[in-house]
């Protein structure tokens, strides 16, 4: 029976939480903006949007590649709290294009949203890997990113309840703007509330790991370092693809439905894929099993109802025409509706599912705090490039068959490079391994084993730095 860990202002656990809430409040309701199409304006204003939505993605590579030497620099306080932030700008920005219509603030925020996303990602990656024992990350992946899928409930069903009368394809009103900017600066203050590793203990007394201070240049060299890991360089065509299919199910749910038919599928995917989480968690934190057969069982799970969806998402498309929108949007009184709330529901959820994955994949080639800063930021860098390579097609309408298509191949390579690691390189535990650098093993382990007067070389120099750390404080 799983038990719950304590619940601490200093524990990892309360932390992890308050880092879900963050990204929540945040990136979550940034997916519902987009789930309601044309990034939260009017269908006839979707490539100008898609257009600012390729700016942000494109900033995003760079923040949150390089972005692993800020959240090192500055901490995760202050790189979360600054990060959700900038996401009240963009939604000011598409607030104000939707009342003006002008383009140069939209643009102007995609840029500094796309600094900001690359922040709050690679805290949130950093703490949801970083935090918890190696028995407990499948559990502390699903909790942040359920939290997330909260926000977007939230964010989702603002629209739905305003919007519930509406048949038409208007725009977003403004009473739903102010509702996310009020929450979104709440969620930034409770970003100061995060703290850095080695001022956190766990359960049973050890601290949960150790971040040394390093200086800029220092920093970067090891963020640089990370690009000759071959096993991350494996996974760049899983971590392609992972949110593509926001985008394009913005777009397909605005080219075939009305508005509130878009917020109810928007709201009904982020409610559905909550206990799904639960569902993927209970196999990648199976007890009996070890951590490959845990890693091939999640990840087929996923792969099996994932590849279904984007084959009938290709067959479905076949024959939209993207200049020719229908004049008589899908309602949810409709009788097709039935057909394309099971098609969304199941893309989103495996879709999402497959971010799930992708985290505990990364979670399980390493416990350093220094190397999964890193690995946060590239697979959100390679995401957000993803994204932006979506938006960009998305802004000159290439059809929608070849982008099902495309998206597809590379969930599909991800797949089989997923298949590989699984099988010849997901390792039972990492805690002894030697180059883990800042990894403090927990005592209940060290007792299990017996090596509460010996250990790894790493180990010996983490349990050092713990040393000199509860000396000043």
């Amino acid at each position: 029976m799983f038990n719950l860990p304590q619940l601490r202002y200093h524990g990892p656990f309360v932390q992890n939480i308050i880092c879900g809430i963050c990204v929540g409040f945040s990136a979550g309701i940034y997916v519902a903006l987009n789930l309601l199409g044309a990034g939260g304006g009017r269908p006839d204003s979707a490539q100008l949007v898609q257009i600012v939505n390729s700016t942000l993605c494109a900033v995003w590579f760079f923040s949150a590649s390089f972005g692993g030497s800020i959240l090192n620099l500055f901490g995760p306080g202050i790189t979360m709290c600054v990060g959700v932030l900038f996401y009240v700008v963009y939604v000011g920005a598409l607030w104000y294009f939707d009342e003006v219509g002008k383009l140069g603030y939209p643009i102007a925020s995609g840029v500094i949203v796309g600094i900001g996303s690359g922040m709050v990602f690679i805290t949130a990656g950093y703490i949801q890997t970083s935090y918890p024992e190696e028995k407990e990350k499948g559990f502390y992946i699903t909790t942040q990113l359920n939290l997330q899928a909260m926000g977007s409930v939230i964010g989702g069903i603002i629209p739905l309840i305003i919007n519930r009368n509406s048949t038409t394809s208007s725009g977003v009103p403004r009473a739903v703007y102010i509702a996310f900017i009020i929450i979104m600066c709440c969620a930034a203050l409770s970003g100061l509330l995060l703290l850095p590793p080695q001022k956190l203990r766990r359960d049973d007394g050890s601290v949960v790991a150790v971040d040394k201070a390093r200086g800029p240049w220092e920093e970067l060299k090891s963020n640089l370092l990370v690009f000759t890991d071959w096993k991350l360089l494996v996974m760049v065509p899983a971590f392609l693809p992972a949110e593509c299919f926001l985008v394009y199910s913005g777009s397909v749910n605005s080219f075939h439905n009305d508005l509130r038919a878009r917020s109810l599928l928007a709201f009904m995917a982020v409610v559905l894929q909550i206990p799904c989480g639960f569902g993927i968690q209970m196999i990648l934190d199976h007890k009996v099993w070890g951590r490959r057969k845990r890693a091939l069982v999640g990840l087929t799970v996923v792969a099996v109802p994932l590849v279904a969806a984007w084959i009938w998402e290709i067959i479905r498309v076949k024959g939209y025409d993207r200049h020719n929108p229908s004049t008589n949007p899908t309602d949810w009184t409709d009788k097709s509706f039935g057909w394309v709330f099971v098609l969304f529901m199941l893309t989103w959820i495996s879709c999402s599912l497959w971010q799930y994955v992708v985290t505990y994949f990364i979670g399980a080639l390493t416990n350093s705090p220094v190397k999964l800063a890193h690995y946060a930021g590239v697979f959100r860098g390679v995401l957000g490039a993803g994204e932006a390579i979506c938006f960009g097609l998305d802004s000159i309408e290439i059809p929608f068959i070849k982008e099902a298509g495309g998206i597809f191949a590379f969930y599909c390579a991800g797949v089989i490079a997923f298949y590989y690691l699984a099988f010849y390189h997901i390792q039972d535990t990492m805690y002894f391994e030697d180059g883990e650098d800042g990894v403090v093993v927990p005592n209940h382990i060290l007792h299990e084993k017996g090596l509460d007067s010996e250990a790894s070389p790493a180990v010996e120099s983490a349990q050092s730095v713990v040393e000199e750390v509860d000396r000043k404080n």
